[in-house]
């Protein structure tokens, strides 16, 4: 066993009784003398932050002074001058934090996991008011970073380590987004930057601009700082899918099924974005014991989109085993996979083949205030209060436009290429070549309207209370209250009209039908429909050549265009009246409508203390925080009655739990400000998705089954244990190391149940709970930095830096569907490093950065049951600076240098995705004065 193994083996024993059990010992050994870093985050903010920060050298030293003089585990990102931070998103910029792992979308950085933890289980913070989710119909709490300029950031913190000041909801930790304030420097400032983005995928220049300002009043009494943002961006993303395999025929007579594709397509995503967002800070300090503040800051990512989809019921066609062959190994159970399949549809089996376009808009908007205050009542006794309400809303008015083949004769998909996609091709009756760029065969149109609304708001009210104790060992006492409501709402309807030649297909649901002849319909697909204007995967790697390239771009004249041929005038309206049976009348989606309501209420105390133990000084923070959380959630539910139609009963139900969160962070100056040891111990909690406390029951009266939310699920709980040691052997120079252990419990499971209904007959209800199962994740952190100061010029410019986080984890009780194998826990990557290189003097700053992280499990459970992966991920990415005066600054930046693709499979042998997003560069003019 390896040394590391031992290392993380050696915490196994470590439970929540050592927080006690450590707590009486230091309490103990009181004859101890020196005094304590406080505990507050603003007082860390203002101890240990460099005000004015310009260049890569004295960001990375301000951010290493945040991390050394914090009393928690912590890990800071900070501004390399006024409107510049290292990287040109907030995730991609946490990215570089030990431990942190980031999702993305169409090549941006999006969601952020620390340690493993799952992005809804991360709490984020703008200034300490809670920043909301954004996810479409995703009714969870993962935080979306695209849309908030990193222009108006003074500095990242990543909280790994919990005090019982911090409010609670973060499993893997908190991500603090501190923004500039006006005290932060007493000489104004202006500063403005113009850039260019170019992205080599869309092959188009965006313009982006931003203007931060700042000055102080009355002798520095009144500080205001204002600050605004708008871009331009044209997010391009190439997918070939195959959204799912299937076993349904033995293809080489062995007796077990292979597998064949579900769903082969080329995916083409276009969104033109625009973004704009807004900030102002104001703060009062009357007398040198009172300060006030208030803070608003808004963000808006409106979306245009255009997406469009070529893809096939494959699994729905007849395989013709004379033109099929397969891999040369089969998997773990023995079936094989298709290298090259050829399908046809018969009177029985039809395969289906459909242009579908997605377009429309999408708007995210989110914003926060919040007001509130310090008074030092005395020397020793402060007061701290806030409000803050914070507010996020998604508004998805996408147009979903679907020109059907209802049977297409032939297909053939070939993956008997180097990165196994799908190279499709097709053929009509006569086996002459499908012209994919006409309405020929086109025998359905489909325009569907699915608008949905998301959203979230919080209003949170905090008063702590501190008093500075004349002690030689007890620092602080601090106690404080703390209350939200926190609401999430969904609104969802869908209204499709349907033009065919078929007379099998008949209205129901949402879905009218209007029958034509088949010339009709293909006239519309060659009258709306272009082409898409660039080449798919242009750019990419799809591993062979050639291939559909171009098909059918059915846009909004072509969803407009179904509808007048219908006669439908109401083409945007949903709240009309359905005529169709079991639909309540409405197109409403029933039992995706909800609104979930949590009411916290939440008391803690702590106390800080600090005094040798041995002769080396010790410092720490110890305390408990009680929290009380009230659910109550309503919405609609769907009955089957007898006669087998269907009702939409409205419904309500609540829940309610309380947990108590204690903690210990101690802090040994082996070498004062030299060599740090930490240890940490205390008890976390991430709530469930609102989507899971949804009630939204549907019942069925004929087959007595029914499936419903759970509102009166328990939030996931850990213990979150860590040891540290810290050198810090220059100015500019550390070298950390840090063992971690996450004991998760309260993992939500959906489980089935009997339930006894007010008709009196019991269902067998599928519905979320807890589960008793527990994960423990270990893992090492070893993150540093150096400059090169003591060489001569011009070497003494250049600077390293970087970080490596293994991690392990056991107990999760997911298995691999095939071979019965044990998953690992989803999102988690077992390696992940960051390494960058950097050069600056007076004149020229450039820093070149890596980012890798290992194989992934996305789902335990995808499309037919299947585990699915991502693969290694990693990006190379370039900035440079040139001063021309000491006000002006000219930039380009890469990111993706290399255009890497991401890479999805059930496993090796069965891809599901190859996605390239492209590269993007970035160059402009910045100035302060």
């Amino acid at each position: 066993m390896s040394m590391t193994a031992q290392i993380l083996r050696s915490s196994k024993g470590l439970k929540s009784t050592l927080l006690l059990s450590a707590g009486l010992a230091t309490v103990a050994l009181a004859p101890g003398l020196a005094r304590a870093q406080d505990g507050d985050p603003s007082k860390e903010a203002k101890d240990s932050t460099v005000v004015v920060v310009t260049g890569i050298r004295a960001a990375l030293r301000s951010a290493m002074n945040v991390k050394r003089d914090s009393d928690k585990v912590m890990d800071a990102i900070t501004a390399e001058d006024i409107g510049k931070f290292p990287d040109k998103n907030l995730s991609e910029s946490l990215q570089r934090v030990t431990g942190v792992q980031i999702t993305r979308q169409d090549g941006e950085g999006r969601g952020v996991s620390i340690r493993g933890a799952d992005p809804s289980l991360v709490r984020t913070e703008i200034d300490g008011a809670t920043a909301l989710s954004l996810t479409v119909g995703g009714g969870d709490r993962a935080v979306d970073f695209r849309d908030l300029p990193v222009e108006f950031v003074s500095r990242l913190e990543v909280v790994k380590s919990v005090t019982p000041d911090m409010t609670e909801g973060g499993l893997g930790g908190t991500v603090r987004v501190i923004m500039r304030k006006p005290f932060d420097s007493k000489k104004p400032f202006l500063a403005a930057s113009a850039q260019g983005v170019y992205s080599s995928l869309a092959k188009t220049y965006d313009p982006k601009y931003s203007l931060i300002g700042s000055r102080q009043f009355f002798g520095g009494k009144l500080g205001v700082l204002a600050s605004l943002n708008y871009e331009d961006r044209h997010l391009y993303n190439f997918k070939s899918l195959t959204t799912g395999w299937v076993r349904k025929v033995d293809l080489n007579g062995d007796g077990v099924l292979d597998w064949t594709p579900d769903i082969p397509r080329p995916d083409i995503e276009r969104r033109e974005t625009t973004r704009m967002a807004y900030n102002t800070i104001v703060q009062w300090r009357p007398n040198e014991r009172m300060e006030f503040y208030v803070e608003g800051n808004y963000a808006q990512g409106h979306e245009l989109v255009n997406n469009m989809l070529l893809q096939l019921s494959a699994s729905s066609g007849v395989v013709d085993a004379s033109k099929t062959t397969l891999a040369a190994t089969p998997d773990a159970i023995g079936a094989y996979t298709v290298n090259h399949v050829e399908l046809t549809s018969d009177a029985t089996h039809s395969m289906q083949l459909q242009y579908r376009n997605i377009d429309g808009t999408l708007t995210r908007t989110q914003w926060d205030a919040a007001v509130g205050g310090k008074w030092d009542v005395t020397d020793r006794f402060e007061v701290n209060a806030r409000y803050a309400y914070s507010a996020g809303k998604v508004r998805n008015m996408e147009k979903d436009t679907q020109a059907s083949i209802l049977a297409v004769p032939r297909a053939i998909i070939d993956y008997d290429n180097s990165q196994l996609t799908p190279n499709m091709s097709f053929a009509d009756a006569a086996g002459n070549p499908l012209d994919v760029t006409t309405g020929a065969l086109v025998n359905r149109l489909d325009a569907t309207f699915t608008p949905l609304t998301d959203t979230a708001t919080e209003s949170d009210v905090k008063l702590d209370l501190e008093y500075h104790p004349d002690s030689s060992w007890l620092t602080s006492v601090k106690a404080g209250f703390e209350a939200h409501d926190t609401q999430t709402q969904q609104d969802l309807w869908s209204r499709v009209t349907t033009l065919t030649s078929s007379s099998k297909i008949t209205s129901s649901g949402k879905t009218l039908v209007y029958y034509t002849d088949q010339a009709s319909i293909a006239n519309i697909v060659d009258t709306y429909s272009g082409t898409n204007k660039e080449a798919f995967f242009a750019g990419g790697d799809l591993g062979y050549s050639g291939g559909i390239t171009h098909w059918n771009d059915n846009g909004l004249a072509t969803w407009q265009a179904i509808l007048d041929a219908a006669g439908v005038t109401d083409e945007n309206s949903v709240d009309t009246a359905n005529p169709n049976a079991n639909t309540g009348g409405s197109y409403r989606q029933w039992t995706g409508n909800f609104n979930v309501r949590e009411k916290t209420t939440a008391f803690y105390f702590q106390a800080a203390f600090a005094w040798p133990v041995f002769g080396v000084p010790m410092s720490g923070v110890i305390g408990d925080r009680v929290i009380k959380t009230d659910t109550t959630s309503t919405g609609f539910g769907q009955t089957t009655n007898a006669d087998k139609s269907l009702s939409f009963p409205a419904v309500a139900q609540t829940g309610s739990y309380t947990n108590d969160l204690p903690s210990l962070n101690l802090k040994f100056d082996l070498v004062p400000r030299k060599l740090i040891g930490r240890f940490s111990i205390g008890k976390v909690m991430a709530r469930p998705a609102p989507s899971q406390l949804s009630f939204a029951q549907t019942l069925d009266v004929v087959g007595l089954k029914g499936s419903q939310g759970n509102p009166d699920l328990k939030p996931y709980l850990a213990t979150n244990i860590d040891l540290g040691l810290e050198s810090y052997f220059s100015k500019d120079g550390f070298i950390s190391a840090a063992l971690f252990e996450k004991d998760i419990s309260r993992f939500i499971v959906n489980t089935t149940i009997p339930y006894l209904a007010n008709d009196g007959q019991t269902y067998s209800l599928t519905m979320p709970v807890n589960g008793a199962d527990r994960v423990k994740v270990r893992g090492l952190e070893i993150g540093g930095q150096y400059a090169f100061s003591m060489l001569p010029a011009p070497f003494s410019g250049f600077g390293v830096l970087g970080n490596v986080t293994l991690q392990r984890d056991r107990g999760f009780k997911g298995t691999n569907l095939l071979t019965g194998e044990l998953l690992p826990y989803p999102g988690l990557s077992r390696t992940s490093y960051n390494a960058g290189i950097y050069y600056e003097d007076a004149k020229i700053s450039t820093r070149l950065s890596y980012n890798w992280r290992s194989r992934w499990l996305i789902t335990p459970s995808g499309r037919g049951g299947l585990p699915e992966y991502n693969d290694a991920f990693g990006t190379l990415d370039l900035s440079l600076d040139y001063n021309l005066t000491k006000q002006v600054t000219v930039f380009v930046d890469g990111t993706n240098l290399t255009n890497t693709a991401y890479i999805q499979e059930n496993d090796p042998l069965r891809r599901l995705a190859n996605e390239t997003d492209g590269s993007r560069v970035f160059f402009g003019v910045r100035f302060k004065n």
